[in-house]
């Protein structure tokens, strides 16, 4: 789940999706451990993806056409250039072509014992997206979730991203995105998609100085600048998913500052040089005449 920010603007917020891998290997230890071949149980020979080969059949268009459109998402999603597979999140065998051996058992979100279940959503994308849950399990959202009893109670990481081909929330968007929850007639908090509309306009002017920087300073001045902005701008990153409105607001100015005096200095800078350029032309000119 790459961040509220971050894919919109064209800046890296937070850590990108890692590659689920770590699962497929802590399911090799374990084979290992136990003296089990790879893939063990399984009634069929191994194909590399039994997933992505099952679920890609143009079949499923007529049978089953919610699984085939699944695909179809994870196919165009970054989540699939990632290297993140079904079996990452839903878990299962994706080496067996049996099909109850391939599901293996919690790949429905109704099993509580699921991935995918409502409530463990959060630690299911968390393990790719630690910094931002590190920022979402200090939220009332998070709060909200966890001490509810039953399923569905408080937002998850789906609520505003979607599940498989994620959503990247911006301007257009952010304000419809919140009123699901916070609006007028649920009497919770209406006022938050007015500010976190404004907040992500700020974010705008964040990008624009950002690309200004990049484009006009010199190499190593911005290698060096980057390296400091970059670091405040993943901490508003996990900062955004606490949900903290005032810290966000907060953290948002102190960037734009920093960004905008970057952004003076290098104008000036040019415009000095310009100037210069402009005289020295005009100096040549004279000495000709």
């Amino acid at each position: 789940m790459i961040a509220i920010l971050g894919n919109a603007s064209g800046i890296v917020l937070g850590r990108e999706a890692r590659a689920g891998g770590w699962r497929r290997l802590a399911a090799a230890f374990a084979a290992l451990l136990l003296g089990l071949p790879l893939g063990a149980g399984a009634a069929s020979p191994a194909t590399e993806d039994s997933c992505a080969t099952c679920h890609s059949d143009p079949e499923l268009l007529v049978t089953n056409k919610k699984l085939y459109e699944y695909y179809q998402q994870w196919q165009a999603s970054i989540h699939k250039e990632e290297g993140v597979s079904c079996s990452d999140c839903h878990g299962g065998n994706p080496r067996s072509n049996d099909k109850t051996v391939a599901h293996g058992k919690g790949v429905a979100s109704s099993d509580p014992d699921s991935g995918i279940y409502y409530q463990a959503i959060p630690e299911t994308c968390g393990a790719c997206h630690d910094d931002i849950l590190e920022g979402f399990s200090k939220s009332n959202h998070f709060r909200h979730l966890v001490t509810k009893k039953q399923e569905k109670q408080g937002p998850t990481c789906v609520t505003c991203h979607g599940a498989i081909n994620v959503d990247i929330l911006t301007v257009n968007s952010v304000q419809e995105s919140c009123a699901r929850c916070h609006n007028e007639t649920r009497g919770i908090h209406p006022e938050i998609p007015e500010k976190a509309h404004r907040l992500l306009n700020r974010f705008l002017s964040i990008h624009r100085f950002y690309r200004y920087i990049s484009t006009n300073a010199e190499p190593e001045e911005a290698k060096a600048f980057f390296g400091e902005i970059d670091v405040k701008l993943r901490k508003l990153s996990v900062t955004w998913h606490t949900f903290d409105i005032a810290a966000v607001e907060q953290q948002t100015g102190d960037v734009l500052a920093v960004l905008k005096a970057k952004r003076d200095e290098i104008r000036q800078r040019r415009r000095a040089g310009t100037a210069e350029a402009e005289a020295a032309a005009a100096g040549d000119g004279g000495g000709r005449r």
